[in-house]
């Protein structure tokens, strides 16, 4: 009864760990992905903007225009010739007065900062290098922007450690009635019970490492 508890309360231990773990890291790629969006030149958006422009006129003029045409005015869009520009910024105009070409660099910068992200992420090292010299120029880390946005979930990340805290009491509990009556099953049991938390150490920050390695 007592070692279905400890097996039990670790596995609940390890799942709400598992999930703080996870939240931080969530909300630190986030941060990290809203600081990159306003920061980037609107030249490495160029593809995102074309995309963004082409599916918007795509879905929004009329039927019988030519797809080769929208995506035609959107690279030259992209090239900023002014007869593009204000066509478009007229066709968007049509659709919704509240976007313009602005709003669609917008967009693309933000889809390009998430794909950064993501290439920071798998340690690509133009993105890294690119990550960090921005950060460098605002003077900020992401551990910075990870501060930040986890002061919004604190509530939560308390509710998580409590939970966890609860579990870990309970496996504790279940140990030391173990111990009391099994000394050596107890000690082997408190060995596993470690040997589960490092290796769940391992797991969560070897996929950074492996990344890092093979870039």
């Amino acid at each position: 009864m007592f070692i279905a508890d400890v097996v039990a309360s670790e596995w609940e231990f390890l799942r709400w760990s598992r999930l703080k773990l996870s939240l931080i890291r969530a909300r630190a790629l986030k941060a990290l992905e809203d600081f990159l969006g306003p920061r980037l030149d609107s030249r490495l958006c160029r593809e995102h903007f074309t995309y963004e422009l082409t599916t918007f006129l795509q879905q929004n003029l009329a039927e019988d225009q030519a797809d080769d045409f929208k995506q035609t005015l959107a690279h030259e869009c992209d090239r900023n010739k002014p007869d593009a520009v204000d066509k478009v910024n007229d066709l968007l105009a049509g659709v919704d007065p509240n976007i313009n070409t602005d709003s669609v660099l917008h967009w693309a910068k933000a889809s390009k900062a998430h794909e950064l992200v993501l290439e920071y992420v798998r340690r690509e090292p133009g993105a890294v290098k690119l990550v960090h010299e921005l950060l460098a120029t605002a003077s900020v880390s992401i551990e910075t922007l990870t501060a930040k946005t986890l002061a919004e979930e604190l509530d939560y990340i308390e509710r998580i450690d409590r939970l966890a805290t609860i579990a870990e009491s309970r496996r504790n509990a279940s140990l030391h009635e173990i111990d009391r009556r099994r000394p050596i099953l107890g000690e082997k049991l408190r060995r596993s019970v470690q040997e589960a938390e490092d290796a769940e150490f391992e797991v969560i920050e070897a996929t950074p490492a492996k990344g890092k390695n093979a870039a």
